[in-house]
Formats: structure tokens, C-alpha cells, sequence
């Protein structure tokens, strides 16, 4: 005789084991959920631990001058410029009356630690070109907010002169110095030559004079190459 099970029988052991199953899924969930929340509030404390520490560099920075930085360049400014890529440029048309049309540019650049220069490079049918053959004097913008993966440090205005490398002769350099500028600028941003080679381009060289940096809790600092620790701006 067949073993057979009545129809109520089974129903009830199908219910048992459905149940058992959906109450070890609520637990590992409920589990889970509580995990999750614990793990949110100790990264939002520490991540409000932290944003109100100082920054050790540019507390380094401030410890000197009375917050007027003097040569070399702070490590802080050398690392931004060595691993960022894009500044914006700042030039002024002085044929406007009180030179009041300015002009802005976003620019792919290459700092230079030994020779403390920046490079860019420009074509030279722009306005910018036009504008930089009849002055020197300009600003840029530098900085790593937005950066992938990260919330950014720091904003640093420079202020400097500007060679077209090879053409302003009062600034010394060759066009041997423009090539070489040219190499390593394409090396710093091997993705753009269509911006760095060519007979139309042009390669700037800028020699920074002055700087504010900016940390993300809106301290700012000065350097000036002209002033010494004695001079507080």
C-alpha cells in the first residue's frame, strides 16, 4: 500500500515552510538595514570630524609670514600645479577704454617644478593670442574641486607674466626653449596635440609673481616673490 498524504496535510507543511523561510529573510534583512544604518552615522562622524580639523598645510603656510608665504612656492601650490591639468586664463584687451573687456580662457597647462614655470600653448588666430602679443601680465585659476572621486582641497589664484616662448624675445627664450616647452607640455597631456602641435601654435610661458590660496573652509593665504616675511598683505 501506497503512502499518501491528504491534501490538507500537505498545504499545512507547504504554509510551514514558506513561513520559515520569509522569517529568516525578514531577520537577514533587519540585520542588514541596521548594519547599513550603523555604518552611515560612523562615516557622516567621521567625515564631521574631520572637516573641522585644520589642514595641516596650510596651517604650515600660515605659521609663516604672518601668512604672506615667501619663495619657493608652498609644497601645497606645487603639488595642486604638478597634478592638475586645466587652469583658467585671465587676459585684458587694453585697446577698450580703462581696459574694461576682459577675456577668460580655459587652458590645458604643465607646471615645471625646476624652473618654476607654467606652460600652455594657444593657436595663434585667436583673440587670446592677439591680446598676449601686446601684454604680459595675467591671472589664473587653478584648482581641484570637482575632481572624480574626491571633494577637492583648494583654490589658488595666480598672478604672473606671460612670453610667447621664441617670439617675445625681451623674455630670453629661444625657439629651442619653445620645443622643448612644446615636449614636455604634450607629455603632461598626451591627449590633446591638437591643441600643443603645429606650426599655428604658440607656447606660453608664464613666471608666477604672486598667489592667494583658497582651502574648502575659506582661509586664505598670500605669497608674493617681491615681498619678504616682514611684509604682511
Amino acid at each position: 500500500k501506497q503512502n499518501t498524504i491528504s491534501m490538507p496535510t500537505a498545504i499545512a507543511k507547504l504554509n510551514a515552510s514558506n513561513i520559515a523561510a520569509a522569517c529568516i529573510a525578514i531577520i537577514g534583512l533587519t540585520a542588514y538595514y541596521r548594519y547599513q544604518q550603523h555604518k552611515s552615522k560612523k562615516t557622516h562622524k567621521t567625515g564631521r570630524q574631520q572637516s573641522h580639523t585644520p589642514n595641516a598645510a596650510l596651517k604650515a603656510i600660515a605659521s609663516t609670514s604672518n601668512g604672506t608665504v615667501i619663495p619657493p612656492l608652498p609644497d601645497i601650490v606645487k603639488s595642486l600645479l604638478s597634478n592638475a591639468r586645466l587652469a583658467y586664463l585671465s587676459t585684458c584687451d587694453a585697446s577698450t577704454p580703462n581696459n574694461v573687456s576682459s577675456h577668460l580662457s580655459l587652458m590645458r597647462f604643465t607646471y615645471l617644478p625646476d624652473e618654476e614655470v607654467i606652460i600652455m600653448s594657444t593657436n595663434k588666430y585667436t583673440r587670446k593670442f592677439e591680446l598676449l602679443k601686446s601684454q604680459t601680465s595675467v591671472a589664473l585659476l587653478v584648482h581641484d574641486f570637482g575632481d572624480v572621486g574626491g571633494f577637492g582641497s583648494y583654490s589658488i589664484t595666480l598672478n604672473g607674466a606671460c612670453a610667447i616662448v621664441g617670439e617675445d624675445h625681451g623674455a630670453g627664450d629661444s625657439s629651442d626653449d619653445a620645443e622643448r616647452y612644446r615636449a614636455a607640455h604634450l607629455k603632461h597631456n598626451p591627449e590633446y596635440p591638437q591643441f600643443i602641435v603645429g606650426d599655428d601654435i604658440a607656447i606660453l610661458c608664464v613666471r608666477v609673481t604672486s598667489a592667494r590660496i583658497c582651502n574648502i573652509h575659506d582661509q586664505v593665504q598670500k605669497w608674493d616673490i617681491n615681498q619678504g616675511p616682514e611684509c604682511v598683505q
